[in-house]
């Protein structure tokens, strides 16, 4: 389905109410790994708190974009906006252990639905010609509120403390609900005909089905790694900098840096992409970000860390628009929101298995060997992406009309 621009809020206004969600998602693990550590919780109960971010939506993200198809983004944007406010008003208000595992589980929910509604929703108010752009501009607000939530975060715990800083999450929340309130009525409040016909027609079966086509394979499995090493960059970095005497502050410029990459990388994606396709842009973040993470247990100055961060930063993120692009354009007819829900289950998947398992083995061995790990993880990704794209050819097309129509 596409929407007629006039039905829908312009594309800068549904980027910045996805900014507000982002700060506090993204904002939040680094004051709930910070706080963790200063209550001197262990790297296994780190490795947990992450992973309960992605724990109910590697569940529950399949479902909520199949339903998204077929009632539209306005409910879920707002259901969505709401559990984040409050999961960070929770910790805000009972700052104890326990009530940090409940806000990650109301964050990484709240923050699923209005990230799989607002991918579905900009994918249908664009053309062919304007889509990769506009997946562009929402990656570059998310690169924005990247590298300002945790800057800003360091700064206010080092001189507020933390309850201050889980108050000032509230409020950026706060904001998103508020401006999604205003916009609301403008918001489509059902779904597509498309996703409803593929429903009644039979075509949309097991979403598993997905999966037999090489070109969504590939992409699916290149964004959980990428995906992986963007969320274990956040893990790592808290934990990683405390060890080698960052102050919170430092550790937010890390973070900042990496972000600030992300953001230079989106602004220069439109000059990019006029000289290499979607593919090979992925393949060349999954080189470069397995040699930056190759190099990360060897550095230990401040200013190196940012270096690397930066580079990393550079890599991952011109991954993300490109696969945007590929996974709604090459999504069968009528379930472009369940292909969104599948990646975000594959992606929260990861994001629930690489933290914890990286706890106890950071717990067991040291960090050394997740960086090795993340390294050849993304190293094995790209030798499959190239494997998986040659059969592109040999394999039937996805569907006989676009995605979004």
């Amino acid at each position: 389905m596409t929407l007629p621009h006039a039905a829908v809020p312009p594309i800068t206004w549904l980027i910045a109410l996805t900014v507000c969600n982002h700060v506090a998602f993204n904002a939040s693990r680094v004051v709930v790994s910070l706080f963790a550590i200063s209550l001197k919780a262990s790297t296994v109960t780190l490795g947990i708190l992450m992973s309960i971010y992605a724990l109910l939506p590697m569940f529950l993200a399949i479902r909520a974009g199949k339903r998204i198809d077929e009632i539209g983004p306005r409910l879920p944007m707002m259901a969505g906006s709401l559990m984040v406010v409050g999961g960070t008003l929770l910790p805000a208000v009972w700052p104890d252990i326990a009530a940090l595992y409940a806000a990650c589980a109301l964050i990484g929910v709240g923050f699923m639905l209005v990230q799989v509604a607002m991918q579905l929703l900009i994918g249908q108010v664009s053309t062919n010609e304007t889509r990769l752009r506009n997946y562009t501009w929402h990656a570059l607000g998310l690169s924005i509120s990247g590298t300002l939530g945790p800057v800003a975060m360091g700064y206010t715990i080092e001189h507020a403390g933390f309850r201050p800083a889980f108050c000032l999450l509230v409020v950026v929340a706060l904001a998103g609900v508020i401006g999604l309130q205003r916009v609301r009525h403008r918001l489509p409040a059902t779904g597509g005909n498309a996703g409803r016909l593929a429903i009644e027609d039979g075509s949309r079966r097991s979403t598993l089905d997905l999966l037999q086509y090489p070109e969504l394979r590939a992409v699916f499995v290149a964004s959980a790694v990428l995906s992986a090493a963007w969320d274990l960059h956040a893990f790592l970095i808290p934990i990683q900098g405390t060890r080698i005497g960052l102050s919170p502050s430092m550790i937010g410029w890390v973070l900042g840096a990496f972000s600030l990459a992300t953001l230079a990388i989106r602004v220069a994606m439109p000059m990019v992409s006029r000289h290499f396709s979607e593919w090979k842009i992925i393949r060349l973040a999954l080189l470069v970000g397995g040699l930056a993470y190759l190099v990360y247990p060897f550095v230990a100055h401040f200013w190196l860390m940012c270096a690397l961060a930066f580079v990393l930063g550079l890599a991952l993120g011109s991954a993300q628009p490109n696969v945007m692009n590929i996974l709604h354009t090459v999504s069968p007819s009528g379930r472009a929101g369940e292909a969104l829900g599948l990646r975000s289950a594959v992606l929260n998947t990861s994001q629930v298995v690489w933290p914890l398992t990286f706890g106890v083995v950071g717990t067991a061995l040291g960090m050394l060997p997740i960086f090795l790990s993340m390294a050849g993880a993304m190293g094995v990704a790209n030798y499959y992406s190239r494997r998986q794209t040659r059969k592109i050819g040999a394999t039937p097309a996805l569907k006989d009309s676009p995605a979004d129509s």
